[in-house]
């Protein structure tokens, strides 16, 4: 009996911990009607606003317990019947908050690590931006007056004060990788083209998981390979170096297109589900088999989704060359950096990897081939 006693007694303990959990907002307001209801706002996965939870202002204060956030994001309040939101971190520790009526967006909100860090990178940016501004005025009155030295050493204060927000937006973002905070600093640098999509990329990879699949994680991972697919398509164009990846293959080994590179290759984005790309298949096959043996050789990338239908077309299509995919639909990553809209998609490289001709099929692929082949052979 002491013994369920005590089982007893520990799951109620366990289970008023659970119910512990959360934080609590605490604030003092300023110019706010009695009773002004006051709103909790979260953002869902899908980017909608959705009210969480409400109260009332009482005696110009207001106090409201909140459960444990189950996602990192961003919430924030608003009043009923007036303009303007006041922004702040969910995070399981007590807020404490002084919201003014007529300037929201000068209210102070103090509490948790994640909160402060944030406030902090806001303020630090928004001191920046009034430097600059400040500077850009005081040149614009030298050069109008004619003093060219004062404009000289007030134009590289502000080139100074540039490469210094830089450099603060980076080290914010590379010291703080387990916080929301730095998906945030990521994506400004990303916004502002302080970094390229690459260098994104390779920060991104380095924040926390959690953070990766946070609604603000996802939208910077999508912003990062929009860029790169942009950056790419600007790129990788007749007379440009192909860039070199790396995918599974239907075994499951990692491919690469430099181990697959002959005298001359072709890159073919495709996917099963293509109709077109089924109707072009038979006819890379016969180009295939007369110029294999020359030196052409193919690697496939699929767009595909199930790796049983991805398998089943290149076994039905005779399809004897090297097929890699990520089976990750129009997701798949090597498309978007070779800026892949529509499918099917070519692009021949001569034995160096620069891009000689894109998207010809047909007899326009075999009268390439074969003149570049020739070519090779001089």
């Amino acid at each position: 009996m002491k013994r369920i006693a005590l089982l007893v007694t520990t799951l109620l303990l366990v289970a008023c911990q659970k119910d512990q959990k959360g934080y609590s907002i605490t604030a003092d307001t300023e110019g706010f009607e009695e009773g002004t209801m006051v709103y909790v706002n979260a953002v869902s996965q899908s980017r909608r606003p959705i009210i969480i939870d409400s109260t009332t202002i009482q005696n110009q204060k207001f106090q409201i317990k909140l459960p444990a956030p189950e996602n990192n994001d961003f919430n924030y309040l608003t009043f009923k019947d007036l303009r303007g939101n006041v922004l702040f971190l969910a995070e399981n520790n007590p807020i404490e908050m002084t919201i003014y009526k007529d300037s929201m967006r000068s209210s102070i909100v103090k509490g948790g690590t994640e909160n402060e860090l944030f406030f902090s990178y806001a303020k630090t940016v928004k001191k920046y931006g009034e430097e600059k501004l400040k500077l850009s005025n005081e040149y614009q009155i030298a050069t109008k007056l004619g003093e060219t030295n004062k404009a000289i050493k007030i134009a590289a204060k502000r080139e100074e004060l540039v490469e210094a927000e830089k450099q603060f937006r980076k080290d914010l973002a590379n010291n703080n990788s387990s916080s929301l905070v730095s998906i945030m600093a990521l994506t400004d640098l990303l916004n502002l083209k302080i970094v390229s999509a690459k260098e994104a990329k390779e920060q991104f990879n380095s924040i926390a998981d959690t953070l990766k699949t946070s609604r603000l994680g996802k939208n910077l991972n999508q912003l990062i390979a929009n860029a790169m697919a942009v950056s790419m398509q600007k790129r990788i164009d007749i007379g440009s170096t192909a860039e070199d990846f790396s995918a599974p293959t239907p075994e499951g080994k990692m491919l690469s297109l430099k181990q697959s590179m002959g005298k001359i290759t072709i890159i073919d984005f495709w996917a099963s589900w293509c109709k077109p790309c089924r109707m072009e298949n038979p006819n890379v096959v016969n180009v295939y088999k007369k110029y294999h043996d020359k030196g052409l050789n193919i690697i496939s990338v699929s767009l595909d989704k199930k790796q049983e239908a991805w398998t089943k077309a290149i076994s039905d299509d005779n399809l004897d060359w090297n097929h890699v995919s990520n089976l990750q639909f129009w997701q798949e990553p090597i498309a978007q950096a070779y800026g892949v809209r529509s499918i099917p998609a070519t692009f021949i490289l001569d034995e160096k990897g620069n891009v000689i001709a894109k998207n010809l099929r047909g007899p326009a692929l075999e009268e390439k081939i074969s003149e570049l082949l020739a070519q090779q052979s001089l």
